[in-house]
């Protein structure tokens, strides 16, 4: 079911470049990974949530290592990201050193937002050492941007662009119930 809501939903709204009308603290941020498959060869786009620290993107396989994306890029690292506003060329590496596990993985998960709580931990209220022991069983992914470090910019996560978008959508939903209360009433008064 995810899959397909992944693959009818969001990867057309992430290609469309709509990325930063969907990321919220709440429900996290998303970037589409363009990876070549395996055995198929064929290029295919997964959205994952991410944060950018350290100069690259860092992503993880929250159902493990049997993920698909996650095998791909493990068989060919060369990918592309497309981040709001931008795409990459960024090469994948699997993470396992304890101490950026330490660094990077309690800020993903934060930034993940309320999805993460699948993992069984409120990242909230988590500590570090919680979160830690929650997510020491999924990889940690690096995407490295072949051509300069990556900075985080306003629509990535612990950017601002998200407050005055999500007041657009507010205003604009207001205006449209506004609207059709408007014309209901006006049907059924015959005005």
């Amino acid at each position: 079911m995810l899959l397909k809501v992944n693959r009818w939903s969001m990867v057309p709204l992430l290609r469309a470049g709509l990325g930063p009308w969907i990321g919220t603290p709440i429900g996290g941020y998303l970037l589409l990974l363009r990876a070549r498959g395996r055995r198929s060869g064929v290029v295919r786009e997964t959205p994952l949530s991410y944060v950018v620290a350290e100069g690259a993107a860092w992503v993880c396989a929250g159902i493990g290592p049997s993920t698909q994306w996650y095998r791909n890029v493990l068989a060919d690292p060369n990918v592309d990201v497309v981040l709001p506003g931008r795409t990459i060329a960024c090469v994948a590496r699997d993470v396992r050193d304890p101490a950026v596990r330490r660094r990077i993985m309690p800020i993903l998960v934060r930034a993940i937002g309320l999805p993460a709580a699948l993992g069984g931990v409120d990242p909230r209220r988590a500590t570090d050492e919680q979160i830690l022991d929650a997510f020491d069983w999924v990889p940690l992914i690096r995407l490295r941007p072949v051509d300069a470090p990556l900075a985080a910019g306003p629509d990535d996560p612990g950017g601002t662009a998200w407050i005055w978008r999500q007041a657009v959508i507010f205003g604009l939903t207001i205006a449209v119930a506004k609207w059709s209360f408007v014309r209901a009433r006006r049907m059924l008064t015959g005005r």
